[in-house]
């Protein structure tokens, strides 16, 4: 399954998950599920900004940007990290400001279970996807459902408390206190995802020297090619790799295509952590 594909499946998934949420939310004038929802639905706007980052991120290299794209990952993931902050402070505002008279019933918990299959496919399916395309961004999306899947969870656990809000002491509102530990919890998943790829933005321009002359080793074995320069540039959890190469002059541009696709294939499978490559014919 491509990249994309699986997107646009999660995106859809999230989508229909952030409706149900909200609706059941304001229906039974439940803070906490309203809360959850509009976290759901920061999770259908990343799917749509990794989508359009995909897309950026595969570009070639250039003379303007001479390592490619892959900062754009970093970018997307920072967006995703500044919503989810602005979340935990609308949260809070609820937290302290609605006043819901919250009722559990049977019919909520059954919407809940079902938010919770519909979550846990798109959790798997990021996750599996991607390490297998080595995508971070679909990876980092994966956690990030899986943040909402959590708080979905503690949405759950507020719901059966709430069953027995006999026994509980008047002045502790269930619903409240939900709130209160979805809004913290939002905060460290924020926090954590922003100082994440901001050190990512800062330090993803490192060479390696070590897989470098691996990769030197490895394309010896291409004898009608010169490789004049060899660049491996980290790019957070995978590795970006640049050649210039001298063909030659025997050999048709049939040819010389079917041999780059041979080097690319080449070095993929030997090394899984090296996700880009690119080859400029000098």
């Amino acid at each position: 399954m491509k990249e994309n594909k699986v997107i646009v499946i999660t995106t859809i998934f999230n989508l229909i998950v952030a409706i149900l949420k909200l609706i059941s939310g304001i229906a039974f004038s439940f803070s906490t599920l309203i809360a959850d929802s509009i976290q759901s639905f920061i999770d259908f706007v990343t799917d749509i900004t990794s989508l359009l980052a995909n897309k950026i991120g595969k570009r070639r290299a250039n003379k303007t940007y001479p390592f490619g794209y892959g900062q754009v990952y970093y970018l997307a993931n920072l967006f995703t990290g500044f919503l989810l902050f602005l979340i935990g402070i609308f949260i809070l505002y609820q937290f302290f400001f609605f006043d819901g008279k919250f009722v559990p019933n049977l019919t909520l918990v059954i919407i809940i279970l079902i938010v919770l299959i519909l979550k846990g496919i798109v959790v798997n399916l990021l996750q599996y996807y991607g390490k297998k395309l080595k995508n971070e961004l679909m990876v980092e999306a994966a956690k990030e459902s899986k943040a909402d899947f959590i708080s979905t969870c503690v949405v759950l656990a507020v719901i059966i408390f709430a069953f027995f809000e006999k026994y509980i002491p008047s002045y502790i509102s269930i619903d409240k206190v939900g709130s209160l530990g979805m809004a913290i919890y939002v905060f460290y998943t924020a926090i954590k995802m922003v100082i994440s790829n901001i050190r990512g933005i800062l330090t993803n321009d490192e060479e390696n020297d070590e897989l470098k002359e691996e990769i030197i080793n490895k394309l010896k074995a291409f004898e009608n090619l010169q490789f004049k320069k060899v660049k491996v540039i980290k790019m957070s959890n995978y590795y970006s790799v640049f050649l210039q190469v001298r063909a030659d002059e025997n050999l048709t541009i049939k040819e010389y295509l079917a041999i780059e696709k041979k080097v690319k294939s080449h070095l993929k499978s030997r090394d899984r952590a090296i996700r880009f490559i690119d080859v400029e014919l000098v």
